[in-house]
């Protein structure tokens, strides 16, 4: 599973990089803005009132980014302006209760990409609804002979923003009318690197679905409608390319926006990477 990315630049250098449009994003973060105000006078009230960053700011110029706290993010789908999404997909037909237990309990943030033609809600989106989520670097967990965890931080070795596969969808609440878009993050089986990086947890030896350049363009062209043509382009991205080094323990407590976050610690044990 893949539960902390990183999108260390801005959206400009995101919208430059695929060629679209900031329209939504300048709109999203003048919303964000006026919340975030209104959360800072809320918070003068009491202690009670405190929220997460990840609330009231758009994910972008972040070194960490948790799935857990929904956070807002920046997608390129196939409009040519960039999406704002939240992370963790709220399927069309959910109903409300079904919404907020989806958040609560952390579902939907990952999706096997053996099982995207076949399991719910996955199977209703592969063809229409692909998405990209833009990435500088992401967070994994390598298990020690103690027991405990030590995160690699993983990016390429000549690529600042690339690209994660991922599927999105368009959820109304019944209730407000209020239109929320959201996305899940396409995950492989592990190369040889994330192997060892990766070795441990619930869902062991992992990766998220990494496009290669031309796989970016195919991945969003919706004329590639067919099992066989999305099949060609899930495979495991090279390790040769890739690049990890081990983190702070508690890399993803206090300032997201620190560059500290990703700096390299003394390993733990050889890896070999």
């Amino acid at each position: 599973m893949c539960f902390f990315t990183s999108l260390s630049a801005n959206a400009a250098a995101v919208a430059k990089k695929y060629g679209k449009q900031l329209d939504i994003i300048e709109a999203a973060r003048q919303i964000l803005a006026e919340q975030e105000q209104e959360e800072r006078a809320r918070q003068e009230a009491g202690p009670e009132h405190k929220v997460s960053v990840y609330d009231i700011r758009l994910a972008e110029d972040i070194y960490v980014i948790p799935a857990y706290a929904e956070p807002q993010c920046v997608i390129v789908s196939g409009s040519d302006k960039l999406q704002v999404m939240q992370w963790g997909l709220i399927p069309r037909m959910a109903k409300p209760e079904d919404a907020e237990r989806y958040n609560r309990e952390n579902l939907f943030k990952n999706a096997r990409a053996e099982t995207l033609f076949e399991k719910w809600p996955w199977r209703m989106l592969w063809q229409h609804n692909r998405c990209i989520i833009p990435v500088t670097g992401f967070f994994e967990p390598h298990r020690l002979p103690n027991g405990k965890a030590q995160y690699y931080y993983t990016t390429l070795k000549d690529q600042e923003i690339f690209s994660i596969a991922g599927l999105w969808d368009e959820w109304t609440n019944p209730q407000t009318g209020e239109k929320v878009l959201s996305f899940v993050l396409i995950t492989t089986d592990a190369n040889a690197m994330m192997r060892k990086i990766h070795n441990g947890g619930s869902n062991p030896f992992r990766m998220p679905k990494i496009l290669t350049s031309e796989q970016e363009r195919l991945w969003l062209d919706p004329t590639i409608a067919s099992k066989e043509a999305v099949t060609d382009l899930l495979t495991v991205y090279p390790e040769e390319e890739m690049t990890a080094w081990p983190v702070r323990q508690k890399f993803n407590y206090g300032d997201p926006f620190d560059e500290g976050i990703i700096e390299p610690v003394a390993e733990q044990q050889n890896l070999g990477l």
